[in-house]
């Protein structure tokens, strides 16, 4: 579900955000609010504190930020909060009469170019968009990005490509998954002479120009002695994905047995990376299928021979992308489902 956190400040404002909140559906969950110095009748929730207590306790909870009024009271009021593109919420302005809905920031990335086009539609206004591969119908590589779930590794390389596909210089670009739709034409699949180069895959191709998208699939199997702190975990799982070329941006999951499933470190672990933590019965381990690692010591501990990579497979469905890896008491295996991504252009 999409959190969208809205604000207005005179009546017809009040009247706009209700058309539009009536008209959302289930995708979305809208928490409208007005102006403490409103006044006039309204369904909205008063907000008592100031515009900059407003924006800034929602600015990093909400998906996008919508002000119905002037685009300066917008542009005032998130100034302190921006960081980037990458991080920051999606920003829309709508005028108080829904004239017009206009994409402020984090278009591509935060989706609000998508979000200012339903709002238009609904509040039947002028959708506002100015992002440069936008205005000109090109290929966004943020979008596509965005669009697909995919992990973007080098922001200086995406900028780059945008700025070739803005110039009409072509860009490379090569996937192990297959695609839908119709391939832009900015976009080619031969490389030869071409300086940049788009490359869609779990592991990094480690080549300079070429742009890495991983999917966010990986699942992290893992397995520790009992009373591992987060530290070690931390300081061998993160330099193995490297040094496989692999990254803990594209982890969707991690997985291990119902055993570990208080296990502080891990928990630890999961939380300072945002990720959900899974855990499995010996016997629901044992259904995972594949060539696995046996050891007679994890079988006469857990009672299945191996914990790391069946826990990774069994979760994600899939097979394994990297096998068990050991070190400072704790294993790690990777795996993922590719059957389950097909890129949309």
């Amino acid at each position: 579900m999409i959190t969208l956190a809205l604000i207005c400040f005179t009546s017809a404002g009040a009247s706009c955000a209700e058309r539009l909140k009536a008209r959302l559906d289930e995708r979305y969950q809208l928490e409208g609010f007005v102006s403490s110095k409103f006044v006039g009748e309204t369904n909205l929730q008063q907000y008592h504190g100031t515009l900059a207590q407003w924006t800034e306790e929602w600015f990093p909870k909400a998906d996008c930020l919508i002000f119905v009024g002037a685009c300066g009271i917008a542009v005032r009021a998130i100034a302190p909060f921006v960081r980037d593109k990458f991080a920051d919420p999606a920003v829309v302005v709508i005028d108080e009469r829904a004239n017009f809905c206009i994409s402020l920031m984090s278009g591509h990335v935060g989706g609000a170019n998508d979000l200012t086009k339903t709002f238009a539609q609904l509040l039947d206004a002028q959708p506002v968009i100015t992002t440069a591969t936008d205005i000109n119908s090109r290929f966004a590589v943020d979008v596509f990005a965005k669009r697909n779930d995919l992990w973007i590794a080098s922001r200086n390389l995406a900028k780059e490509i945008s700025a070739a596909v803005l110039a009409g210089n072509p860009v490379s670009f090569h996937s192990e998954f297959p695609r839908s739709g119709t391939m832009p034409r900015e976009l080619t699949l031969q490389s030869d002479g071409q300086d940049l180069g788009i490359d869609v895959s779990f592991f990094n191709p480690a080549q300079e120009d070429i742009l890495w998208l991983a999917p966010k699939k990986l699942v992290l199997g893992i397995g520790c002695r009992k009373g591992t702190p987060y530290q070690t975990i931390e300081d061998f799982i993160i330099p193995t994905l490297r040094e496989h070329r692999l990254a803990i941006e594209s982890v969707s999951a991690v997985a291990s047995i119902d055993l570990k499933a208080e296990e502080s470190g891990l928990l630890e672990f999961c939380a300072a990376h945002h990720l959900p933590f899974f855990t499995y019965s010996a016997q629901e381990l044992k259904q995972a299928t594949g060539d696995f690692s046996p050891s007679a010591f994890v079988q006469s501990v857990t009672g299945v021979d191996n914990v790391c990579e069946r826990s990774a497979v069994l979760h994600s469905g899939g097979k394994l992308l990297l096998s068990k890896q050991k070190g400072n008491g704790v294993t790690l295996a990777v795996a993922a489902n590719p059957e389950t991504i097909t890129l949309q252009f």
